[in-house]
């Protein structure tokens, strides 16, 4: 009831709030035209944070003015006070120094104050200018982990450096910060599993998500849109990028950070997982000169990763490569890298056309998402290049569907797709602590079950011996039983009985059907192999597939 009374008055706070603050506005619009000038509402504007540091902070408060945004020479000035002969002074020094032209406009005096308090965050703190982040490591991260519920004496650089330096060591994949109506909620991916960490103070709130703002570039008087950004942190020597996120909620803005590990795009096509007859099929349609190879599965199952993998595979002397990306998440030397950005009018689409004309051998387009995109792919794999790509599909038969549901016609997809592979990452076994393990008597005839529906041509990869393992935890794996990831996959590769199926417009069951019969593995059955080297749990395989 408490909770509930609580809501209602901070409710009742806010419409109250905004009332008063529209009056004001509505008051500074109406007087703006006394002055002959252009009104704005700074609350609602962008402010550039580079143009902030034009007006020191003196200056700002005795002219009643910020420099809100600059774009080359141009310069918007926002002022309560037009006739300030301080004001004209300074505008003219700028101009005889540096050249820049004012625009003035009329704001209100709500929009002033809030944008001096950016002063405070931006112009009086030189460190926050820095464009690199220097963690300082620590010898105990569970202990400083701890500190920081009760961190009253701890800055948010502190907080910050401590949270990076804790999730590089565990080695989280993201970052979250989820603000709750008492604390703010730290929680880290470790292998594709959020685990909670830290219960921050409320109080760190505004100064946590305005600390990320800055580093990452993104306004800071903006916190009802969402808003991307990326730095870069420094640890032992070795930089990191991070991509970063920034969401409005219910009790305030939430960021989720992506630490690019840098690892991840050097990996060798032979690390990802591929064993077996699966291994042998993707090495053989990676070694010709034209054709795609769609990878499928859902957000964060490894997709870019692998293309990546391929990539490296691929980048041989006389061969050009050309990525169409959305973001880059990693640089790859000797590929010409290539970002999506609707802005400026480049999409998939007219990125591969424009890439089309750089004389490529290999292409590599972020995710297909529109008819046009695939269409366009699809005719450049016809047309003598490697065309790599990625799909959002459950499993590798569905690709087939989800193109011809794109509206692509069947004759452009059945000579153009060499292969589909379906992915998951399941979380690789601790080594120090792992132990044979005894399953349950009905989860062994599930396995059972699965394992005998193993095609004729695999079957020589199941062991006679059945036998499994676990991981208890231990020190080494942060008491969780496992260390890393690894892929599972199924592949189906084409030939003519696909081609065939392609163009009577099967269903993607009976596409998966053919697969089976010519020697596909399922990932269940690929996770069941790996489970039996000892690399993962039986549990963990199923808890993947959902089968």
């Amino acid at each position: 009831m408490q909770l509930q009374d609580n809501r209602k008055q901070k409710d009742f706070l806010r419409k109250f709030t905004d009332i008063n603050r529209k009056m004001e506005e509505d008051e500074a619009s109406a007087k703006s035209f006394e002055f002959g000038l252009p009104y704005i509402n700074l609350d609602k504007f962008p402010v550039d944070l580079n143009a902030l540091g034009l007006f020191t902070d003196k200056q700002s408060q005795e002219t009643g003015s910020v420099v809100f945004y600059r774009e080359g020479n141009d310069l918007r000035v926002g002022t309560t006070d037009p006739n300030s002969p301080l004001l004209r002074q300074y505008l003219d020094k700028l101009h005889d120094q540096h050249g820049y032209k004012a625009t003035i406009y009329f704001i209100s005096n709500s929009s002033l104050l809030q944008t001096q308090q950016l002063f405070g965050k931006v112009v009086r703190e030189p460190e926050r200018h820095e464009e690199n982040v220097e963690v300082k490591p620590e010898t105990d991260y569970n202990a400083a982990l701890k500190e920081l519920e009760s961190a009253a004496a701890l800055s948010a650089t502190e907080l910050i450096s401590i949270i990076l330096g804790a999730a590089e060591k565990y080695k989280a994949s993201d970052i979250h910060l989820e603000p709750e109506e008492k604390f703010i909620k730290l929680r880290f991916r470790l292998d594709g599993v959020l685990s909670d960490v830290a219960h921050l103070p409320s109080s760190y709130q505004k100064t946590i998500i305005s600390r990320i703002k800055i580093l990452s570039k993104m306004k800071l008087n903006v916190e009802t849109q969402p808003q991307d950004g990326r730095f870069t942190f420094i640890l032992r020597g070795q930089p990191t990028d991070v991509r970063v996120s920034v969401l409005p909620g219910a009790y305030g803005e939430g960021v989720v950070m992506r630490i690019l590990n840098a690892a991840e795009a050097g990996l060798k096509f032979e690390d990802l997982g591929f064993v077996g007859r699966s291994l042998e099929l993707i090495r053989n349609e990676l070694q010709k000169p034209n054709g795609m190879i769609l990878t499928t599965g859902p957000t964060g199952s490894g997709k870019t990763t692998t293309l990546y993998a391929f990539l490296n595979l691929l980048n041989q002397p006389g061969v050009k490569i050309i990525t169409l990306e959305d973001p880059i998440e990693y640089k790859l030397e000797g590929v010409n890298q290539t970002p999506v950005n609707g802005n400026t009018g480049m999409t998939f689409a007219s990125g591969l056309r424009a890439i089309l004309r750089q004389d490529p051998d290999v292409i590599m387009v972020g995710e297909i998402r529109d008819q046009e995109t695939a269409e366009t792919a699809l005719q450049a794999a016809l047309t003598g290049h490697v065309v790599l790509s990625t799909l959002h599909t459950n499993d590798a038969a569905g690709a087939i569907p989800r193109l011809r549901n794109m509206g692509v016609a069947a004759y452009v997809i059945a000579p153009a797709v060499n292969a589909v592979i379906a992915q998951r990452l399941v979380r690789r076994l601790c080594p120090d602590c792992k132990k044979e393990q005894k399953l349950d008597p009905f989860v062994l005839q599930r396995v059972k079950q699965v394992l005998d529906a193993i095609p004729a041509v695999a079957k020589a990869e199941v062991p006679q011996a059945l036998k499994f393992y676990h991981s208890e935890g231990c020190d080494k794996c942060n008491h969780t039983g496992y260390r890393g990831r690894i892929g599972i996959y199924e592949v189906i590769v084409r030939n003519d009985k696909l081609e065939k199926l392609i163009m009577s417009d099967a269903s993607s069951m009976d596409i998966k059907k053919a697969a089976v019969e010519d020697g596909m593995l399922t990932m269940t059955q690929d996770g069941l192999l790996k489970a039996l080297q000892g690399t993962t749990d039986v549990e963990e395989v199923f808890r993947v597939t959902q089968d």
